[in-house]
């Protein structure tokens, strides 16, 4: 995995924007797995989020991660690799009655302080 990564950080600076907050976060996770394998380049990935890029997105992301990582490891561990709650569909949690009289109103903001 971190041959792989490692790979796709040589050309970080020409990929979209949202790869590379997926390489951002993917290498914060493997160092955080694996800290031996991973340390050089996720001090590499840090700088280059952080120092050479005009995004703001990627720059405070790779700033949070720089920040979790040196103050509180074990806290970094318990965030970056938490578990994601689980997506349920509550479509029908809504009684129709209260659904109906709120699409009726969607163009006021009577549906919205309900």
């Amino acid at each position: 995995a971190a041959e792989l990564l490692g790979q796709f950080l040589d050309a970080f600076a020409e990929e979209t924007h949202p790869v590379q907050l997926q390489l951002l976060t993917s290498t914060v996770k493997l160092f955080l797995k694996r800290p031996t394998t991973a340390q050089d380049m996720v001090k590499r990935v840090l700088a280059l989020a952080t120092q050479s890029t005009d995004h703001p997105d990627l720059r405070d992301r790779g700033y949070i991660y720089w920040r979790l990582l040196s103050t509180d490891p074990e806290g970094a561990k318990s965030v970056v690799l938490a578990d994601k709650p689980t997506i349920e569909d509550d479509t029908n949690q809504t009684e129709p009655a209260l659904l109906n009289d709120l699409i009726a109103q969607l163009s006021n903001l009577a549906s919205v302080y309900h």
